[in-house]
């Protein structure tokens, strides 16, 4: 696929097949991920690739421990004021919860905190989080777009992280390595579209805040 067509028809998938992916599409997309920059070529990433469904069906209950709640409280702050566009999200959230146990591959990402030389919680990591973070989400953005190159799809939530002991102890992960991200794999039930996106120019300044960066004519 042309790169630009790559970019520009990545959505989040939420709704997937239950259709196995070949092992040779498998590492294609990781290998590619591998390719991504890191701070000092650090290459902080390690990636669980999680197929078996008793483990599948394992993960989907840690993110419904976390996701139920969330549901919980963010309708009762806006029981009065809930939107459509809110309400929608929600559901969206519950459909796709629903789906972890049917999409064919979970990811989970993992950063080895050693490797960037930043001990978790201290000064320097909270002042310099960007240098940290840096370095692990241009793999997972690369994943995300090779992935979708090869006519895969995948989306990525944080939800996971408040049960990072329970998702390393499931998955036999050592201490030092920090739980980043869950990106499930898998083929679109609905296919590939556009994201909808608000225009980016009212969002450019030339040199200075207060100069937009004209749009070419």
């Amino acid at each position: 696929m042309d790169f630009f067509d790559v970019a520009t028809t990545t959505p989040t998938v939420r709704h997937f097949s239950d259709r196995p992916i070949d092992d040779h599409l498998l590492a294609k997309v990781f290998e590619t991920a591998n390719m991504a920059p890191s701070g000092s070529n650090a290459q902080p990433w390690e990636f669980v690739i999680v197929r078996s469904p008793q483990t599948r069906r394992a993960i989907q209950k840690l993110y419904d421990e976390v996701w139920g709640p969330y549901k919980e409280t963010a309708i009762i702050r806006g029981r009065t004021t809930l939107s459509a566009r809110a309400q929608k999200a929600l559901r969206v959230g519950d459909e796709f919860a629903a789906q972890l146990s049917i999409v064919p591959v979970q990811i989970v990402v993992f950063l080895d905190r050693p490797k960037m030389r930043v001990e978790r919680g201290s000064p320097e990591d909270l002042t310099n989080f960007g240098a940290t973070y840096g370095s692990i989400f241009p793999a997972i953005e690369l994943l995300m777009l090779s992935a979708r190159a090869v006519g895969l799809g995948a989306a990525m939530t944080t939800m996971l992280s408040s049960r990072e002991p329970a998702t390393k102890t499931l998955l036999g992960v050592p201490e030092q390595y920090q739980l980043i991200t869950l990106i499930p794999l898998g083929y679109p039930a609905d296919g590939f579209k556009r994201p909808y996106r608000k225009p980016v120019w009212p969002r450019l300044h030339a040199e200075r805040w207060d100069r937009p960066f004209p749009k070419p004519q």
